[in-house]
């Protein structure tokens, strides 16, 4: 019998250390940084001020890869301040960060729509 409980503690006792190494990772834990890679993206340029005509935020909606929203570093607010309303060519470090894609601006290009040609008249 004093086998019997003395097999039951040691199986007892190395299940519980199994579950310990083997638990979930801690849910305090920081997380890992978001992983950011350079991109180029054109779009629109979309810019929010406060009552005071201060820059709040800098959006920039493109077409094809949705709505970016733009780190307010120097570069970012200088963006807002010369282009807003206006298409650009934004190259930057993308990343996702709470499910919303940021861009930090590292330059950028006004986009500028050619000139349409005239149409020409059929020949007769």
């Amino acid at each position: 019998m004093k086998k019997l409980i003395m097999l039951t503690l040691i199986a007892a006792m190395v299940m519980f250390l199994s579950v310990s190494f083997a638990k979930a990772a801690d849910a305090n834990a920081p997380k890992a940084a978001p992983k950011a890679e350079t991109v180029t993206i054109k779009g629109k340029i979309m810019v929010t001020k406060d009552a005071e005509g201060k820059i709040t935020a800098v959006k920039l909606q493109s077409r094809k890869k949705g709505m970016y929203s733009i780190t307010l570093n120097a570069m970012g607010k200088e963006l807002g301040e010369k282009m807003g309303g206006k298409r650009v060519e934004v190259t930057g470090m993308e990343m996702t960060k709470d499910d919303e894609k940021w861009l930090t601006v590292e330059k950028y290009t006004e986009v500028i729509k050619p000139a349409e040609k005239p149409k020409e008249e059929p020949k007769k």
